[in-house]
This record gives structure tokens, sequence and C-alpha cells, in this order.
């Protein structure tokens, strides 16, 4: 098959709302022209307000999609949301690497929903060590920063230790002062990205909007800073797009 648009691939949850998982990051890839493909770790009934259940897609079932996928397709990006725990992440993770080893890859630790259920339990030191040796980018908020590294430091300490083995993306939108300022840090580097403008409400799914769109501008060729600068912008934008918890993309 010819592709004309590079391909980036999604592992993630259902939302059937489509404000959030697997949905919104395929919106927010063909958006930017980048060709998305998708492999479903959860299935969950929700609206952008309410959680109700959440069904796992078994470890096995999870592979299999991704052998499929992996033979036939090279993705540049893979963007990952919610997994059932760090042990299948880091399984999921030796498979990418194994098929396609060049290929970027961010993490959005999505431990918890908006709706307060929490999706996966705490990763043990060790295994989260493994797995962001596999990642080039992890994209944590405040809060979900402090459930993967629950004591001593702030957050901002916490991220500076992290970007000693990946890039990390610290979100501000759950900042209790400096809201929405977005924090980018590298082993060599640090940025900061203000808002434009601090919306009074915000939006369902917003941090996988952001984490697809990071995955569709590095597919495009950008780098992680000129990517991480775009995306907050693409964010803004759909904040902006109307009154609603559910964000139009186009």
């Amino acid at each position: 098959m010819l592709q004309t648009r590079p391909i980036a691939l999604s592992i993630a949850g259902f939302d059937p709302s489509g404000g959030a998982g697997l949905l919104a990051d395929i919106k927010t890839f063909e958006s930017h022209q980048v060709y998305g493909l998708g492999i479903l770790t959860a299935n969950t009934i929700q609206t952008e307000d309410e959680f109700v259940a959440i069904r796992w897609e078994k470890r096995a079932y999870i592979l299999q999609q991704l052998e499929v996928i992996l033979q036939r397709y090279q993705p540049q990006v893979v963007k990952i949301g919610i997994v059932e725990s760090g042990e299948e992440l880091l399984h999921y993770l030796q498979v990418i690497k194994q098929h396609i080893p060049q290929a970027y890859i961010i993490w959005d630790p999505v431990l918890r929903s908006s709706t307060h259920f929490d999706f996966t339990t705490g990763i043990e030191g060790q295994t989260l060590e493994a797995i962001l040796l596999h990642l080039d980018l992890i994209t944590p908020n405040y809060f979900e920063l402090d459930q993967l590294i629950p004591i001593g430091a702030t957050p901002l300490e916490k991220a500076q230790s992290l970007s000693a083995i990946c890039a990390v993306l610290l979100k501000g939108g759950h900042h209790p002062e400096t809201k929405a300022v977005d924090y980018l840090l590298t082993a060599d580097e640090q940025y900061s990205f203000y808002p434009q403008q601090v919306y009074p409400s915000t939006k369902h799914g917003t941090g996988c909007i952001l984490s697809s769109a990071i995955a569709s501008q590095l597919a495009l060729g950008n780098s992680l800073y000129e990517a991480a600068q775009k995306s907050k912008q693409y964010v803004e934008k759909i904040l902006a797009s109307n009154s609603t918890l559910l964000a139009y993309h186009v």
C-alpha cells in the first residue's frame, strides 16, 4: 500500500462519547493529516461527565493485534494511553521495539479518569524505570506524576528526575497556581509553554488530545520542541471550539 501521509498508531481505550481515548486520538491524527491506526486496550461505558464501567482486553488479544498491525505497517510514532498495569505496558513496549525500533513512543499515563475512576494502580519503581527506558516521551499531569512517584520532591523535581531517562512534558492544567503552563524537560534542557488564554472550563480528553497532537507533529517531521509548542496551540483551539465538554476538531 502506498502511503503519502505519515502514520501514527494509538494504543488506547474506547470512549463511546468520542471525547477521549482512541476516538479522540484518531480525530486528532486526521485533523493533522496523519493517517491513524488504532489498537484497543479497553472498552468503557461512559459519557463526557460520567464513568460507569470498564472492560479490559486480554493481553494475548492486544499482543496479537500489535503483531498483525506492525508486520504490515511502519508507524513513525506510537502513542499509548490507558493500560491495565505497568506489566502489561512493558509487554506492549517490548513488541513495539522488536518490530519498529526506530518509532518514537509516547506514553500518556492516564491513571485516573476526569470523573475520578482509577484505571491503573501504582507501578512499582523498577517496572516504571524499565518502561521509561523504552519511551521517548511521557506526558503526565501533576496528579499523574504524584501517582507515579508518590513520595518526596515537588512535581517539577520529579519530572526532572524522570527526564534523565526520557523526555517529560509536565502538563499544567491541574497546577493549583500557574494554571495551564506546561513544562518540557529533556536530559539537557527545560522549556516552558504559556497559554495564550486561560479558559474557565476544560474539555473531556484534553490530555489525550495533547499527546496525540504531539505524536502527529512528530510524525510530520517537527522537533519535540516544535511539536509541543504547536500542540499546545491546537489544544487551545479545541478548547475554544464550543461551550460543551466535547471538543470539535474541525
